[in-house]
């Protein structure tokens, strides 16, 4: 049982060896590096240069992305901040798509390890990505994730943010009341805790202004002057287009030649968005075709580790499997030998039992009768013993059944009718005859 209970323990031993496999982990080196680049970014970011910021954050995944059951909480966790630096740096470029593809992949690393707090911050920005590109549906089912977990009181920032969302939402159903109406109520609470409320009121014009509520949007564009007074970007000049337009409609050409002064800076600016977000766009996605190149082949080398494993670990079984049938193999015949031994020395017993009983009735013609109990028993044992030692006499033969039965010398000469000395001394003739010095076990390889 032993050699089993040894073949068992390596069974289990070689299971554990090949559902394990070695992990494609990411050096600490290359972690600290990975920070120290994500650090830079963040310093880029700190100092608005977008473009220079974006490669930093591309080295930071590549350090230290792996495939996902490889890293750790902490790698994955870094891992999906630098996606949510790269999609708020689209964001800012205006690359919706892109900036969905990197904040969807942020999420599933932050579901992963549950990180709460960054993964609302991505889902703030991946629904108003959606929005950007009219996935209602998509934006809608984030914003059911993500109302549950908001807090107007302890986490009023969160909560001003998310409002925003749920107003786009209702603006991109055309539910425009309620959206207006929500953008208010915002900017009311924002107003009632001394917070600039200057950039929501700006939003509020810019949704108005595209809706059936055109007209009334001009009092909060003109927050454009307040929000931006000295530098034309982006967002500036294309609001200074909306409000030409208003005026062009009311007919004011002053007004109208006012806002046409922005219009060349503001082209520029577009311009210089639109080639910024072609230049990140296309370092993104060669740094995504030589991340899928290079987790393809992590995975593929991993494949070819576990399938090597699969080979050892069936090999091994199989090997154990047949020293397993083996040694029951050798178990079972030794148990049945056991057995039947057990057996015959039982059925020995009672024969010899049965032999002193008939010495001890005293009924008369002992030695023949006890002969016959050892004849009917083994009809064949006396033949085999006559052919192979053919000097043996009859008496010297019925000597050595007596001695197989266990009687002593003083009882075979009583059946014999001889003196012990006499018997003695047949005893020692079949030793000579036989060269067999223990008389009593002679008769056992003529038994079978």
């Amino acid at each position: 049982m032993k050699a089993l209970k040894y073949i068992l323990w390596c069974l289990m031993l070689l299971a554990f060896f090949a559902c394990g496999h070695e992990s494609q982990c990411v050096s600490p080196e290359a972690m600290d590096q990975a920070q120290s680049e994500y650090q830079s970014g963040f310093e880029c970011l700190q100092a608005d240069d977008l473009n220079e910021a974006f490669p930093h954050f591309l080295q930071a995944a590549s350090l230290a992305e792996v495939l996902p059951e490889d890293m750790d909480d902490e790698q994955t966790l870094f891992v999906s901040r630098a996606y949510y630096q790269m999609g708020y740096i689209f964001r800012r470029k205006i690359e919706n798509n892109l900036e969905i593809e990197v904040l969807k992949r942020a999420c599933d690393y932050q579901e992963t390890v549950h990180d709460t707090v960054w993964l609302m911050r991505t889902w703030e920005q991946l629904i108003g990505a959606l929005q950007g590109v009219k996935e209602g549906d998509s934006a809608q089912y984030y914003l059911d994730k993500l109302l549950p977990l908001t807090d107007s009181v302890a986490d009023f920032d969160t909560y001003q943010r998310v409002l925003r969302l749920v107003s786009n939402q209702y603006y991109d159903q055309k539910q425009f009341d309620s959206a207006f109406m929500t953008e208010r109520h915002l900017i009311e609470m924002k107003a009632r805790r001394g917070m600039d409320t200057q950039r929501d009121s700006l939003s509020l014009g810019i949704a108005m202004f595209f809706s059936p509520r055109k007209m009334s949007s001009k009092p909060y564009l003109l927050k454009v002057l307040e929000v931006y007074p000295d530098t034309v970007t982006v967002e500036s000049g294309a609001v200074m287009s909306l409000l030409s337009e208003l005026y062009e409609i009311e007919g004011n050409t002053d007004s109208v030649a006012f806002c046409n002064r922005f219009l060349p800076h503001y082209a520029q600016a577009e311009s210089d968005r639109v080639s910024d977000g072609m230049l990140l766009a296309k370092q993104y996605e060669q740094f995504k075709a030589e991340r899928d190149a290079r987790l393809q082949l992590l995975r593929e080398l991993k494949e070819a580790q576990n399938a090597q494993r699969r080979r050892l670990l069936f090999g091994g079984i199989g090997i154990l499997l047949v020293m397993a049938l083996l040694a029951f193999v050798w178990y079972h015949r030794r148990f049945k030998r056991k057995m039947r031994d057990t057996l015959e020395a039982r059925e020995l017993e009672t024969l010899k039992i049965r032999a002193h009983a008939v010495y001890h009735d005293k009924l008369g013609h002992t030695d023949r009768r006890v002969i016959e109990v050892f004849t009917e028993a083994y009809p064949e044992a006396l033949p085999k013993l006559k052919a192979a030692y053919p000097d043996l006499n009859e008496t010297e033969i019925n000597i050595c059944v007596f001695s197989f039965f266990g009687f002593r010398v003083k009882e075979m000469a009583d059946m014999l009718d001889f003196r012990e000395n006499t018997v003695a001394k047949y005893r020692l003739n079949i030793r000579k005859k036989t060269q067999i010095e223990d008389v009593e076990s002679l008769m056992e390889p003529f038994l079978v």
